[in-house]
């Protein structure tokens, strides 16, 4: 199994999703009061963008802390055409770059500044940047550190314009692919 059967598998999991079923995404370690996929989505119609640049609609913007880097899966929403959700999916890989300037930094800092907490006149889905992996991948020390160092340093902004930060709990659907392979 590899980190692109995964993402498949949470896009497959997302495109089938309701408002009710999308509480099975969990979230653990929120930044936020969400607890789950529903309670950042709710009822709200959503584009799926997996591993494609097509995402990004101001490619020239950031470039220095942005340019390429395209999230293993980001959500789009239907209403506001903004991007609302990005999901970096790992199984044993590390995080991109250094501690300090890691994808999951840089996607917090591209959903950032490219979206508007409240899009004008409509409620939408809440943002998040959110960590698919495995629980066993933060027991390693280097994982751990890059994840902490983003949360300690980037939490209170994220909290203050309500961006949630947070793992997305996969081990159950690891589990699953898993047996679906045996």
């Amino acid at each position: 199994m590899d980190e692109k059967q995964i993402e498949k598998a949470l896009v497959a999991r997302l495109r089938d999703a309701n408002s009710k079923s999308l509480r099975g995404f969990v979230i653990s370690g929120s930044t936020s009061d969400a607890k789950n996929l529903g309670e950042l989505i709710g009822d709200r119609r959503f584009e799926i963008f997996e591993d494609n640049n097509a995402f990004n609609p101001y490619p020239k913007f950031m470039i220095d802390i942005f340019g390429g880097l395209i999230p293993d899966i980001g959500l789009r929403s239907s209403e506001s055409s903004q991007n609302r959700i990005y999901i970096e999916v790992k199984l044993r890989g590390r995080l991109n770059y250094g501690v300090v300037d890691s994808q999951i930094v840089r996607y917090f800092l591209q959903l950032l500044s490219s979206t508007a907490k409240i899009p004008e006149g409509a409620s939408d889905i809440r943002r998040a940047t959110l960590l698919a992996a495995p629980s066993e991948w933060f027991r390693d020390k280097k994982n751990w550190d890059t994840w902490q160092y983003f949360l300690d340093k980037y939490t209170d902004i994220a909290q203050h314009f309500d961006v949630t930060l947070g793992k997305l709990e996969i081990d159950n659907l690891l589990e699953a692919l898993s047996s679906q392979q045996s």
